[in-house]
């Protein structure tokens, strides 16, 4: 298990955070079973890189604390880190203290090796679990969880009772629970409209028959019309001779 270091200072309840963030560094907390909760700032730097090395496998910290004149050593791992939305920098982290004399539930990544035969004639590989919940001493953390599944075909999988690990570390999850998995490719839908009904789309019958029929109406209508004007224009034609 690699373990890095970072040095942490002792951060007052009233220390301006804008202050903190202006002179390179976070505000942060560290919490655990044996040590109260305390704030702490550290250098984003340093807690840029760890994060970073973190994409590697879980990883254990020494974080040197420094509270004046005062300074003590605390085993440590990233519970949580927060982001600015815009900028995606790092702006608070959580750090938990671990126990060294007891067993601890640490997420460890999967690392896979090899490409499965299945994805090489077209199947696709599926990851159902990334980390996988394990119980150990700090000494005896594995840093990653490696899986070669360069022989798995179409409709196989690995689960978790085919992982082994070193001695001293156990898997806390159901035994038949599917870590990944190799499926077949998706098929893409063959029915397509024809290019001419996107082109120029038919109507329902039943609205055409409509649409003729307002038509016939509308014919009608202005037939009637006509007819009352030339009746009425002759009324008056003859009103007029008289």
């Amino acid at each position: 298990m690699e373990k890095v270091t970072i040095e942490a200072k002792v951060r007052q309840e009233n220390e301006s955070v804008k202050k903190i963030r202006k002179e390179g560094k976070i505000p942060a907390i560290v919490y655990g079973k044996e040590t109260k909760t305390m704030p702490i700032e550290i250098k984003v730097k340093d807690i840029e890189k760890t994060v970073s090395t973190l994409k590697e496998g879980t990883l254990l910290i020494t974080l040197k604390l420094v509270d004046k004149e005062n300074a003590e050593e605390k085993t440590v791992i990233i519970q949580e880190v927060q982001r600015d939305p815009v900028t995606d920098n790092i702006i608070h982290a959580d750090f938990k203290q671990i126990p060294l004399n007891e067993k601890s539930v640490f997420k460890v990544p999967v690392i896979t090796t090899g490409i499965p035969e299945g994805v090489k004639i077209g199947g696709v590989l599926e990851h159902i679990m990334r980390e996988i919940p394990v119980k150990c001493l700090p000494d005896k953390l594995p840093s990653k969880i490696e899986l070669d599944i360069s022989s798995l075909k179409i409709g196989q999988d690995i689960k978790i009772k085919d992982i082994k690990v070193p001695e001293g570390v156990e898997i806390i999850e159901e035994a038949n629970r599917v870590v990944l998995t190799v499926i077949a490719p998706h098929k893409e839908e063959e029915a397509k409209p024809a290019e001419a009904a996107i082109a120029a789309p038919t109507e329902p019958e039943l609205i055409r028959k409509e649409r003729a029929t307002e038509e016939e109406q509308e014919g009608e209508a202005k037939e009637t019309k006509k007819e009352a004007k030339a009746e009425k224009e002759s009324k008056s034609e003859k009103e007029q001779k008289k």
